[in-house]
């Protein structure tokens, strides 16, 4: 609307210079002036006629108050010089953009708050995209007016039906499914939501404090256990080497004939030292003292 605007002023600044031109003179200077700025002005005018939407963009024309229901697809496109065109993306965006996160309040279905923080992908339709501009307005607040009131509304809507241990449960992706169809039904078709991303959950000290608290009943119920394996296998290790000494003990009685007893009896004499005092049974049981010699 400005570049018209500008050619129109060109356009009519020529015409004047050639109605009330100086004097007879100076008229030709005069005409080739007019006539050039006339030209200028029709030239820029011809060039407000076309306008370029690029690719992963749609087009909205609108003149004077009316918005056109068809909306412009990517390439080049002649229209009327006076109208104005609304560009808007219709590529994958994320929001907050920059890979920024909305940080929402919410109640779980016990009446506990949690704080969390919550980004999306969208898209918007092209073909609702005059709609969107005629009810709404453009881009910027087709995104402050439909998908961040969708985004808080369905997060909230979401989370009302989970527990406080759904909500901290390690499977984020179905709660996350949860808020994308909540998130979808709150916003119809107007955008289309690809994706929602539960970045973190925060919960209230008290909450936060009995899950600490858990974790560390947890961990102690396992570090027992772990010491209680070490016990029993402990014990069982015990009980086998008892049940070795035992399997020893009688295998060395088994053996132990009296042939057997006199003959070690015998071996060790020969191996005490000289003047060694050896104590002899008898069969009346009354023990005899022997002077003995190494080997001799």
């Amino acid at each position: 609307m400005a570049s018209m605007m500008l050619a129109i002023i060109i356009t009519v600044a020529g015409a004047g210079v050639l109605v009330g031109g100086p004097s007879v003179a100076n008229r030709g200077k005069a005409k080739l002036l007019g006539f050039g700025l006339m030209l200028g002005g029709v030239t820029v005018a011809g060039l407000n006629a076309f306008i370029v939407v690029s690719v992963g963009e749609v087009g909205v024309k609108h003149f004077l108050g009316q918005v056109d229901p068809v909306p412009l697809e990517q390439g080049v496109h002649i229209i009327n010089p006076l109208s104005t065109v609304e560009k808007m993306s219709v590529r994958e965006q994320s929001y907050p953009e920059s890979g920024g996160i909305e940080a929402i309040e919410a109640q779980t279905s016990e009446q506990m708050n949690v704080a969390l923080e919550v980004s999306l992908l969208f898209r918007l339709d092209p073909a609702k995209a005059p709609d969107l501009f005629d009810r709404i307005g453009s881009e910027l607040q087709i995104k402050r007016s439909i998908v961040l009131n969708a985004m808080r509304n369905g997060v909230r809507d979401a989370v009302a039906t989970k527990s406080i241990n759904q909500i901290f449960s390690p499977d984020r992706r179905e709660i996350a499914n949860d808020m994308k169809a909540e998130i979808q039904a709150k916003a119809g078709d107007r955008i289309e939501v690809i994706e929602v991303f539960l970045r973190d959950v925060q919960a209230p000290p008290a909450v936060r404090q009995a899950i600490d608290e858990k974790l560390q009943r947890e961990q102690n119920v396992a570090a027992e256990k772990f010491q209680t394996e070490i016990i029993q296998e402990r014990a069982q290790q015990q009980v086998e080497e008892a049940k070795g000494i035992a399997e020893a003990q009688q295998i060395i009685t088994s053996g132990l004939t009296p042939e057997y007893l006199m003959f070690y009896y015998i071996e060790q004499l020969g191996e005490l030292p000289a003047g060694s005092v050896v104590y002899v049974p008898t069969e009346g049981s009354i023990p005899l003292m022997r002077n003995v010699g190494g080997g001799r």
